[in-house]
C-alpha cells in the first residue's frame, strides 16, 4: 500500500517533468521568436513591405429608356448582389449551400436547385441573389470566412417600372452566358455583365452598355487595400427617348389582359409608334435575377407563348388584306369602283366551290359595299381576274413580304406567295384556285401587324408609305452628344390617289354603315375607318353549325381575329392595329378592343 510520503514523491516528480516539458516548448517559442525577429528580420520586414497592384473594373450604368414625356421605362438602381464561384465549392457544395440558405432564411432544397440550374448556364461566378437588404448583407459578411467563393458586389442593377407592359418593346437584360463570354470577352465583357436579350435593349446594346471604368489598387502582403493608386471613371450608356405614350401603352395592355394577341398604334403623319403591345407578357425584372428551372420550364411551355412578340410574327391576315387586292385590281383595270358583282353566298371555279362567310349571300355589291360587308365572293372574282405574280408584286410594293423597317429583333417578314415561291418551297406549280384564297388573305400569305398597320397608315395619309420608328432621340447622359431620329418616307403606294379614296370610303362604311362588319369600333363624335379580318387556322367541317364549330374546336385551332382602323377618317391622327390570336371573328373580338383604344385616345375615357 502506497503511503502518504510515496504519493508526495510521485507528485513532485510529475511536477518536475511537467516543468521540463513546459521549458522545452518555451525554448522552441523563444528560438522561433529570435529566428523571426533577429535572424530573419530583414526578410520578413521586406515581405511586410511588399505591395501588389491590381486593376478592378468599375461597371458603367446602363443607358436609360424614356417615353416621349420623359417617363422612365428602363433604369438603374444600386443593388447588393450575391455571387458564388463554383470553383471554391468543389467537394463541399452541400455544406456551404446549407449555411447560405440559413443566412438567407430560405429553403435549402430550392436554393440548391437554383444554384445547380444557374451553374449549368453560367461561366465563372454565378449571380445567385440580387437586391439584398442591409441586414442580410451584414449576416453574410459576419460569416464570410465559412463561405468560400462568396462575393458581395454593390453594382447598378437594371429595373423596369412597367416590366410586363413594355416587355416586348423595351425588352430585357439577363446575365451573360459562358458561350457568350467566350465570344465577347475581347469586347470588354466579363462574367458579371448583362446583355440585352430582346427589344430595344438588344437593338441598342452597344449604345446602352456604356464603357467601364477602372480602379488601380495597392494591396499589402496580406491582401489589404493600402490605397487607390489610379482611377478611370466609367462612362454611362446613352439614353433612349421614345415616341411611345406610356400611359396609352399601359391602357392597351389592360385591354388585352387575358387574351393572346398584339396591338400597334402609330401616327399616319410621320410613322412614329405610340404603342406596341404583345400579350401575354412576363415581367422583365424577373430576367435580371434569373429563374428557377421550374419557373423557366413553365414560361417556355406556356401554350400562349408569352416570350413571342406577336406584333412581329407572321399570320394569315384574312380580310384585312382585301384593300390590297382591291387596289391591285383597280390599278390593273380589272374592275372599277361602280361595277357590281353578284354574291349568292359562294363562287364556283371549275368543280371547286369557294364559300362566302355570309351563307345567304350579299346580293349585288360594288367595291364600297364589298369592303364594308367583307364579301368574300367579290374578292374571289378579283382573285380570278388577277395574275398571282402581279398581285404579289403589288403587295410587296405595299410593304409586305419584307421587314417593316421598325428594326426590332425577331421580326418575321411574312410570306407573299407567287409561282416562283411555290416552285422553290413546295416543288409544285401554282393552281388558279390559290389566287382566290390569297385574294381574301388566306393560303400561304402571311403578314405581321406592324406591316399591316404601316399599310393602313399609307391608306390614311393618301399613299405615303412611311417607315415606322420608335426611337426619337439617342443622347449621352450629360446631354452633349445626341442623335435625332425622325420620319422617313420609303415609297408611295403604286396606285392613284383616286383609287385610294374609293377604298377609304369602303373602310368608313365598314365601321359606320348599317351592315358594316366593324361597327363595334364606331364612335359617336369621331368618324372611324377600318377593316375587320377573320383568318382561318384550320378548315372547318361542313356538317356542323357555326356555333358548334366555335364551341367544340380546340383553342389553338380557332380563327385569328384582326381589325385595323384609322381616325378621324377625314384627317387621320392615329392608326390602330389589333390582332387577337385564336380570338374568333375580327368584328366581335378585335374591333371592340380597337373601339376602346380609340375612345381612350380621343375622348379620354378608360372603359
Amino acid at each position: 500500500m502506497v503511503d502518504r510520503r510515496d504519493r508526495e514523491e510521485i507528485f513532485q516528480k510529475r511536477v518536475v517533468w511537467a516543468g521540463y516539458v513546459f521549458f522545452f516548448f518555451f525554448l522552441i517559442l523563444l528560438f522561433k521568436l529570435i529566428y523571426i525577429q533577429i535572424l530573419r528580420h530583414d526578410y520578413f520586414w521586406k515581405l511586410a513591405q511588399q505591395r501588389t497592384f491590381v486593376r478592378v473594373a468599375v461597371p458603367a450604368p446602363r443607358g436609360r429608356i424614356y417615353d416621349y414625356k420623359g417617363v422612365l421605362l428602363a433604369g438603374n438602381r444600386p443593388s447588393f448582389n450575391l455571387y458564388l464561384d463554383p470553383f471554391y465549392l468543389k467537394g463541399r457544395e452541400d455544406k456551404i449551400l446549407k449555411l447560405l440558405a440559413d443566412l438567407l432564411e430560405e429553403d435549402y432544397s430550392k436554393l440548391k436547385e437554383e444554384y445547380l440550374f444557374k451553374k449549368r448556364r453560367a461561366y465563372g461566378e454565378i449571380l445567385l441573389r440580387r437586391g439584398l437588404d442591409r441586414n442580410t448583407v451584414a449576416r453574410l459578411e459576419a460569416r464570410r470566412y465559412y463561405l468560400p467563393g462568396l462575393k458581395l458586389v454593390a453594382q447598378p442593377e437594371r429595373f423596369y417600372p412597367f416590366g410586363r407592359e413594355f416587355f416586348h418593346l423595351v425588352g430585357y437584360v439577363s446575365p451573360i452566358t459562358q458561350e457568350e463570354l467566350k465570344r465577347l470577352k475581347n469586347e470588354g465583357y466579363d462574367s458579371k455583365d448583362f446583355l440585352g436579350r430582346s427589344g430595344l435593349e438588344k437593338l441598342f446594346e452597344a449604345e446602352l452598355r456604356g464603357q467601364k471604368g477602372e480602379l488601380e489598387l495597392e494591396r499589402d502582403a496580406f491582401g489589404r487595400i493600402v490605397k487607390v493608386v489610379g482611377e478611370r471613371l466609367p462612362i454611362p450608356g446613352k439614353d433612349l427617348y421614345l415616341t411611345i405614350d406610356s400611359l396609352l401603352q399601359r391602357e392597351v395592355f389592360r385591354f388585352l389582359e387575358g387574351r393572346s394577341g398584339a396591338v400597334v398604334i402609330l401616327s399616319p403623319k410621320d410613322g412614329s409608334l405610340k404603342a406596341l403591345v404583345s400579350s401575354p407578357a412576363p415581367d422583365a425584372n424577373k430576367f435580371v435575377g434569373g429563374f428557377t428551372s421550374l419557373e423557366w420550364k413553365e414560361l417556355v411551355s406556356n401554350p400562349r407563348h408569352p416570350l413571342l412578340n406577336k406584333a412581329l410574327q407572321g399570320y394569315h391576315p384574312g380580310s384585312t388584306f382585301k384593300p390590297v387586292t382591291a387596289l391591285a385590281a383597280l390599278k390593273a383595270g380589272l374592275v372599277n369602283p361602280e361595277e357590281s358583282i353578284y354574291c349568292p353566298g359562294f363562287y364556283k371555279l371549275g368543280r371547286r366551290v369557294f364559300r362566302c362567310w355570309q351563307k345567304r349571300g350579299h346580293g349585288k355589291v360594288a367595291l364600297i359595299q364589298a369592303l364594308a360587308q367583307s364579301c368574300d365572293t367579290y374578292f374571289y372574282v378579283l382573285g380570278e381576274r388577277l395574275d398571282i405574280d402581279y398581285l404579289a408584286d403589288f403587295a410587296r410594293a405595299c410593304g409586305f413580304g419584307k421587314p417593316s423597317g421598325l428594326g426590332l429583333p425577331g421580326e418575321d417578314p411574312g410570306i407573299v406567295p407567287d409561282r416562283d415561291w411555290k416552285r422553290r418551297v413546295l416543288g409544285s406549280p401554282w393552281q388558279k384556285g390559290e389566287n382566290l384564297i390569297v385574294a381574301i388573305g388566306q393560303g400561304a400569305l402571311e403578314v405581321n401587324l406592324v406591316q399591316l398597320s404601316k399599310f393602313y397608315a399609307a391608306l390614311a395619309n393618301g399613299g405615303r408609305l412611311l417607315r415606322p420608328y420608335v426611337v426619337a432621340r439617342l443622347a449621352s447622359s450629360d446631354g452633349y452628344e445626341a442623335k435625332d431620329f425622325g420620319p422617313l418616307m420609303e415609297a408611295t403606294l403604286p396606285v392613284s390617289p383616286e383609287f385610294i379614296a374609293e377604298v377609304r370610303k369602303g373602310l368608313i362604311e365598314a365601321v359606320n354603315g348599317r351592315h358594316g362588319t366593324g361597327r363595334a369600333a364606331k364612335l359617336k363624335r369621331i368618324v372611324v375607318a377600318g377593316k375587320t379580318g377573320t383568318a382561318q387556322v384550320v378548315r372547318l367541317k361542313k356538317d356542323k353549325t357555326k356555333k358548334e364549330k366555335e364551341d367544340g374546336i380546340p383553342y389553338e385551332e380557332r380563327d385569328h381575329a384582326w381589325f385595323v382602323a384609322f381616325a378621324p377618317a377625314e384627317d387621320p391622327e392615329i392608326v390602330v392595329g389589333v390582332f387577337v390570336e385564336h380570338g374568333g371573328h375580327g368584328g366581335s373580338a378585335a374591333a371592340p378592343i380597337a373601339g376602346r383604344i380609340l375612345k381612350t385616345y380621343f375622348l379620354g375615357a378608360t372603359p
